[in-house]
């Protein structure tokens, strides 16, 4: 359960999806100022969210027949990190823009969002998110080139 809680911030009881990917955009933002990560470092977490993610949805859905409960946040993690993938992190006007549209195309779940979001497959849970990061990552990547 740490896992789909992303460490217990889906146990938040106020705005879990957004405690958690604000948690990621900080974490993101530390990695990148601090340690230096390369693309390489970025895709790979990338990919151990998402892998983990569909790991832990795929019980909830098989198991315990749960379909994205509040408290799964995965998604979120995965999202958000993938919005933010080879974009300037240390930018704080990126940042807040990426995390803005993410969350904002998270909860609206516009197009084909939302379609996606409504699958009754347990991959429904971690795509929407996945979907929502691309108009966050191109915001990003458009506000770079221009800043």
């Amino acid at each position: 359960m740490s896992i789909a809680t992303f460490l217990g911030i889906g146990l938040f009881p106020f705005m879990p999806g957004t405690f958690a990917s604000l948690v990621t955009a900080c974490m993101a933002y530390v990695l990148a100022r601090y340690a230096g990560m390369s693309l390489s470092v970025e895709i790979a977490v990338f990919l151990f969210f998402v892998l983990s993610g569909l790991l832990s949805a795929r019980d909830l859905v098989r198991h315990k027949d749960i379909k994205d409960p509040k408290w799964f946040v995965m998604d979120e993690v995965a999202g958000m990190w993938m919005a933010l993938i080879a974009l300037p992190k240390e930018n704080i006007i990126i940042l807040v823009a990426v995390f803005l549209v993410f969350r904002l195309c998270d909860i609206f779940k516009p197009w084909i969002i939302g379609k996606v979001d409504r699958m009754e497959h347990y991959s429904g849970i971690m795509l929407d998110d996945i979907l929502a990061a691309v108009p966050a990552w191109l915001t990003g990547f458009i506000l770079w080139r221009l800043l």
